[in-house]
């Protein structure tokens, strides 16, 4: 079955006359009748029943009408839409992200992003830095949006400072609980010693980070939550469960007004985000104006 065949024999069904057919086609009539011969051959049933003078279309004729008419319109719709996006430029950048970079910066930078290229769309996938990496690699996204600390090995990298941050202040790791959990201390900061026998819950990324860090200062902490996200933290703090322990650019992202946020003295890595892409990847022009903005 061909566009030609259905062409031909929808102007046979319009007309109901093979000739007539052939002279609005403005061709000869053979080729007419030959189409619509291989036609009804390939499908196995007559679409017309003939006599001397007219040509009566027969019900499987009409299912094929039908038919027929979407798939022509289809094609026009399709081959229309191509040419405007050759005309206008269309283009998508893939981006996986952490949460807190999601709901913080993406969508002031990508509101100012498409003032200057309106033509560009975007496809944005949340998770953990463990994915966004996975998705890199397996040319699932275009760029990542991670924290550290990763694996740098076949990345450009780029720090980032996120916007919530006076200038020049770096990011850094807070105690975010009920108020009970911090009964006598008045402080917008407490050092580690402060944790020392209250249930902990973090990331599992940053576990040996405060493990090394409390033992330095005498005691092991009693972490009773390993999680993967910064929300499943959160939700434990809010549930009175224990003190959650993140970054202060992920805490913030909490909305739960009971909870109080401690900065953590004593722990001196900083938690940068950072923006990255793979190594042997050539990015777009639209993809480098876009990474430009960080």
């Amino acid at each position: 079955m061909t566009l030609k065949q259905l062409e031909y024999f929808l102007e046979i069904a319009k007309m109901g006359s093979v000739t007539r057919a052939a002279q609005s086609l403005n061709v000869s009539q053979p080729p007419v009748s030959l189409q619509l011969k291989l036609l009804e051959e390939e499908l196995g049933s007559p679409l017309f029943i003939r006599d001397k003078r007219h040509l009566e279309i027969t019900p499987a004729g009409t299912l094929l009408r039908e038919r027929a008419q979407a798939i022509l319109a289809l094609l026009e719709e399709t081959s229309r839409d191509i040419q405007l996006i050759s005309q206008e430029r269309h283009m998508i950048i893939r981006i996986a992200t952490i949460g807190s970079i999601n709901s913080q910066m993406l969508p002031e930078k990508i509101a100012h992003f498409c003032s200057a290229y309106p033509y560009v769309n975007f496809q944005v996938v949340e998770g953990r830095t463990e994915s966004v990496l996975a998705a890199l690699r397996e040319n699932e996204a275009d760029i990542g949006f991670v924290r550290e600390p990763f694996n740098v090995t076949a990345f450009h990298v780029v720090p980032i400072r996120n916007t919530l941050l006076p200038p020049g202040e770096a990011d850094h790791f807070v105690a975010l609980a009920k108020p009970y959990f911090f009964e006598g201390s008045s402080s917008d900061a407490i050092p580690l010693e402060d944790l020392q026998g209250k249930p902990l819950v973090t990331h599992r990324r940053y576990r040996e980070m405060l493990v090394t860090a409390c033992r330095k200062h005498g005691f092991t902490p009693h972490i009773i939550c390993e999680n993967d996200g910064i929300q499943s933290s959160l939700s434990w703090a809010q549930a009175g469960i224990g003190i959650a322990i993140a970054p202060y650019t992920s805490a913030i992202i909490n909305t739960d007004s009971s909870l109080v946020i401690r900065h953590l003295e004593d722990l001196n890595f900083s938690p940068r985000v950072c923006l990255i892409w793979n190594q042997n990847k050539k990015l777009f022009s639209e993809i480098n104006a876009f990474i430009n903005l960080f």
